[in-house]
């Protein structure tokens, strides 16, 4: 819950917030009075209780106002961020917790830096630079090269340094720091409202403005470019109000979308300056840009469009070129042209007990992660440290990796692409979802996995909760843009590959769900080949047996796109891998990381 969103949670128990923070008060009419922030009894102090401006406060003695966050802190004498913590504390909110793999930052080495002077002090002058911006935002330089620090909470994060001459590029001192807003070190502790641009030199022509402002770290553009909305994001949930006034451009459009996207659009509102950026409205006269600021505007909704941004979507329908669509393929050649996990779509995985459906979804998953996804999954029959076990084993090619292995495939497949939810047994789909909603706003996550749906304490007979709980589903990953993959069981046990009709529960889960997937087992097969082997016959009879996949996959249901069939697949013991005829194992993390040592 971000500021914007607890100050209206606690506006709409404006009564009893105000009986905590000041109980000698007593309530006249729609307000709750008393002499001031220090509580005694009086009526020079009101906090209305109702209507448009619930939970707004005057104190007319001293002049005093604000909303009941501000009043929290006053009458506590803590700052904002304290003040947050103890009002998402009142009202029973707690943070959730993942099971994360952390990646692993340096810290940047100290640096002889002294005050910008001749050649980069002229250069900041010749940007319209102020020394005041120069000292809030700590700028120095080092062998006559402008020095940018990124300071989180007083701990260097990042250096970055630039040539002091147009057209040269600031740029990290070291690989592998964390990426962070630069410009914190020139927000105050109890802003409220902050300012994202694109560019050092604009962050503190901002802050010259009037409007102190933290930059993006990489520039414009979405994906990996906003990186840093992850390291970032409990920093930000203090704002109430953010102004985005990235560069007017594409890649500065693009980054605007996916930031305003993850930290919400409620309260992020798009500055539209009339040059590139703040700093090219300096150069150009503009002494004051507050106009440009009154006439923000939050994004429209993402469901609202015009039918023209739809032409390039509707073209490409008509004539599909390779990797147009968005989405992950499956791990195996035989389908990599014939089915996409697309964005905005549930995939129903089925099967009866012990056919496979998870081992197979964990490999998808891990294939997935070479694709680019960021996964998190809820498994709710599995400890999460077995579920990453399987998945090492896939990622690896192996059966028991060394230490220093099993440390690089974490560090270099898992970070900052695989989350887990940490609980195994019933979670409320409420809940869960309040959770998937958190990984995708803070981290980016696209891709979420439910497993299994009879999990989610819902009775097996009760068929109407199903239906409700399937329509949650699909409509919280249709508007979110992202992949929900939802493992179901099947009511087959028959040894025969199921249908759609033999998914257990309600009807709506096949009817909502956009592909639906089936697995199925050779049992019959593998028993014959133990009694063949354990009778030790040298027989034709073992050696077909052998050569013959164990697992089929059928995809009954695309709904996006225009195949359905079956899949052979031969599955192995040693890394839980499966491969189909054309793939002869799947070694695309050892090409990554290397051999087995």
């Amino acid at each position: 819950m971000d500021l914007f969103e607890l100050k209206r949670a606690l506006a709409s128990s404006a009564l009893g917030v105000a009986q905590h923070l000041l109980p000698n008060g007593r309530k006249e009419s729609a307000e709750w009075r008393c002499g001031s922030v220090n509580g005694e009894p009086g009526k020079s102090l009101a906090v209305h209780l109702s209507g448009n401006k619930a939970g707004i406060w005057s104190d007319f003695a001293s002049g005093e106002s604000g909303d009941l966050i501000d009043l929290w802190g006053v009458v506590k004498g803590i700052p904002l961020k304290e003040a947050i913590r103890e009002g998402k504390e009142y009202l029973g909110i707690s943070e959730p917790k993942f099971t994360e793999v952390k990646a692993q930052y340096r810290h940047p080495k100290k640096r002889d830096c002294h005050p910008p002077k001749a050649a980069a002090k002229n250069y900041l002058e010749k940007r319209g630079i102020t020394p005041e911006a120069i000292a809030a935002y700590k700028v120095s330089e080092r062998d006559c090269k402008i020095v940018f620090p990124f300071f989180r909470d007083g701990e260097l994060l990042l250096v970055k340094e630039r040539e002091p001459f147009d057209g040269a590029k600031p740029k990290p001192t070291e690989a592998d720091c964390e990426a962070t807003a630069f410009g914190w070190q020139a927000i105050g502790p109890d802003a409220r409202e902050v300012v994202i641009c694109e560019g050092e030199i604009d962050a503190l022509t901002l802050w010259d403005y009037g409007y102190p402002a933290l930059s993006v770290p990489f520039g414009g553009g979405g994906g990996e470019k906003q990186k840093w909305i992850a390291n970032d994001y409990a920093h930000l949930e203090r704002f109430e109000t953010i102004f985005l006034c990235l560069d007017n451009d594409g890649p500065g459009e693009e980054g605007t979308a996916e930031i305003s996207k993850r930290l919400g659009e409620h309260r992020c509102r798009v500055v539209e300056l009339p040059e590139k950026d703040a700093n090219d409205c300096l150069k150009a006269g503009y002494d004051d840009i507050r106009e440009f600021f009154d006439n923000s505007k939050s994004k429209d909704p993402e469901e609202l469009r015009p039918a023209a941004d739809f032409l390039d979507r509707v073209m490409n329908d008509f004539y599909p070129t390779e990797g147009s669509d968005p989405g992950y393929k499956l791990p195996w050649k035989k389908l990599q042209n014939k089915f996409l996990f697309r964005p905005a779509e549930l995939t129903v995985w089925q099967g009866a007990t012990n056919q496979g459906k998870s081992m197979v979804l964990s490999h998808v998953c891990v294939d997935a992660i070479k694709q680019g996804a960021r996964i998190c999954i809820a498994s709710l029959e599995m400890q999460p440290t077995k579920t990453l076990k399987r998945m090492v084993k896939q990622a690896g090619q192996t059966d028991r990796p060394t230490t220093e292995y099993l440390s690089r495939i974490f560090q270099e497949v898992f970070a900052d692409h695989l989350w887990l939810f940490d609980l195994v047994g019933k979670a409320k789909i409420d809940r869960l979802l309040e959770i998937f909603e958190y990984a995708r706003r803070r981290y980016g996550v696209d891709v979420f996995v439910v497993d299994s749906f009879m999990r989610l304490g819902i009775n097996r007979d009760d068929y109407e909760a199903q239906a409700q709980a399937s329509f949650k589903l699909v409509d919280w990953a249709a508007s979110r843009n992202v992949h929900l993959h939802l493992v179901a069981h099947s009511r087959k046990s028959d040894g025969g590959v199921p249908t759609d009709t033999d998914i257990r529960g309600a009807g709506e889960l096949a009817d909502n769900a956009f592909n639906i997937i089936s697995c199925w087992w050779n049992k019959k097969r593998d028993v014959e080949i133990e009694e063949l082997e354990q009778s030790g016959a040298d027989s034709d009879r073992l050696v077909e047996l052998k050569s013959m996949p164990g697992v089929i996959l059928h995809i009954s249901k695309q709904r996006n796109g225009d195949w359905t069939g079956r899949c052979a697949l031969h599955f192995d013991p040693v890394c839980y891998q499966y491969w189909g005829a054309d793939d002869h194992g799947c070694n695309y993390v050892k090409q990554t990381l290397g051999e087995v040592a």
